[in-house]
Order: structure tokens, then sequence, then C-alpha cells
């Protein structure tokens, strides 16, 4: 099972989510501690990954070395893509 952790511009953006929000993310991440890849969709030209969860969107890398799952992004659809 892999591992889960953030960086601290993700937790951040975490924190800012509403508790309906960060609920539904939660249980994402979880369900997919077992098989990342059935759930995600690797970025062009990328290393990372994403992961929809409603209206939101989660931009993770997947380590497989260390089997963890770094949250890099979260937000919503229109603007998580952008620098």
């Amino acid at each position: 099972m892999y591992s889960i952790g953030f960086v601290e511009s993700a937790r951040k953006e975490f924190r800012q989510l509403s508790d309906d929000d960060q609920r539904r993310v939660i249980a994402v991440l979880e369900r997919i501690r077992v098989r990342p890849h059935s759930f995600t969709l690797r970025l062009s030209g990328s290393r990372a990954y994403r992961l929809r969860v409603g209206r939101l969107r989660v931009i993770a890398d997947i380590i497989e070395e260390k089997q963890e799952i770094i949250v890099l992004k979260i937000g919503n659809r229109e603007s998580v893509y952008l620098p």
C-alpha cells in the first residue's frame, strides 16, 4: 500500500477547502493507495498525475520505488493546471 504525503503548498490548498471537499479528497486518496495507476491519468509532458475529485483536481507524483504518492497541488479544474 502506498503512503500519502503533501508538499507544503498543497497542504495549504487542502486547508482552504470546505470541510465537505476535504472529506472527499481524503476518501479518494485513501481509495487510490492500493492501486494508484488505476485511478489517475498522467499529465502530458510531466511526471505528475491527475486525479479527479468532482470539480476539484489533485495533481500528484507517484514514486514507485518508495511506494509514495506526493500531492503537489489541489484546486479547481480551471486553475490547477496554471503555473
